[in-house]
């Protein structure tokens, strides 16, 4: 893999095996090819403390899907599980090219998998609880969601980017404590995209040190922006 930056750690300290990586997929970002799954998998099997983590995101896509494919809640919700499936391929084929000894420290994870932990419940119905009383907060997140839209953002209506914060909105209690599973804390988060930019760029925000104190903050977490040897940033 080739890092193009790094948020709250060092090479050093990935070499050294400090952190637990995950990767967290967006189903529709045709950066996850079958190619990073496996360069990814390879990558942070030899550098992960304990554990890797491969999270499919699966449900909130519907969030996407109703806004961009104009679907019907149940059809935004069918169309996100069958992309979903399609990405699990993938990654089913990448970790069957690993040795044993590689493959065997890689747990795939579906959405639901990492959501019902406490860590997670509590701290998603904070972030709800103040995007729903909190101008600030809301409009932050909807300010972030249009940065991240790029050009596209032109051809949508305020409500339409609203409804696609709430992606943001549901990824917010990963993206500032990483997850629990299975008594494992992942908190290496690894991404072709600078991922660590979202919560830094909140924690600058002077509203949100009273927020992030009422969380339950699992440890300590850190991001990576990491690409494919032959990809280009982006």
């Amino acid at each position: 893999m080739r890092i193009a930056s790094l948020f709250n750690t060092t090479l050093e300290h990935i070499e050294s095996r400090r952190w637990n990586p995950y990767l967290g997929i967006s189903i529709n970002n045709k950066k996850f090819t079958r190619e990073y799954l496996y360069d990814f998998m390879a990558w942070a099997a030899v550098r992960t403390k304990e554990r890797v983590a491969i999270v499919i995101v699966d449900i909130i896509q519907h969030i996407n899907n109703l806004v961009f494919d104009r679907s019907k809640p149940i059809s935004a919700i069918d169309k996100a599980f069958r992309k979903a499936e399609e990405v699990r391929l993938l990654c089913d084929q990448a970790m069957s090219a690993l040795p044993p000894q590689l493959s065997e420290k890689i747990v795939l994870l579906d959405w639901t998998d990492i959501v019902y932990d406490p860590f997670f419940c509590h701290n998603l119905q904070i972030f709800k609880e103040e995007y729903a009383e909190n101008d600030d907060f809301r409009n932050a997140l909807i300010a972030i969601t249009k940065k991240n839209l790029g050009s596209i953002v032109s051809r949508l209506d305020e409500d339409a980017i609203e409804t696609l914060s709430r992606y943001l909105l549901n990824e917010l209690p990963e993206l500032a404590t990483g997850f629990m599973h299975d008594g494992i804390h992942y908190n290496l988060n690894v991404y072709p995209g600078r991922i660590g930019s979202i919560y830094s760029e909140l924690m600058c925000l002077n509203f949100f040190p009273r927020i992030y104190s009422r969380l339950y903050i699992i440890g300590n977490i850190a991001s990576v922006e990491a690409y494919s040897e032959e990809a280009p940033d982006g």
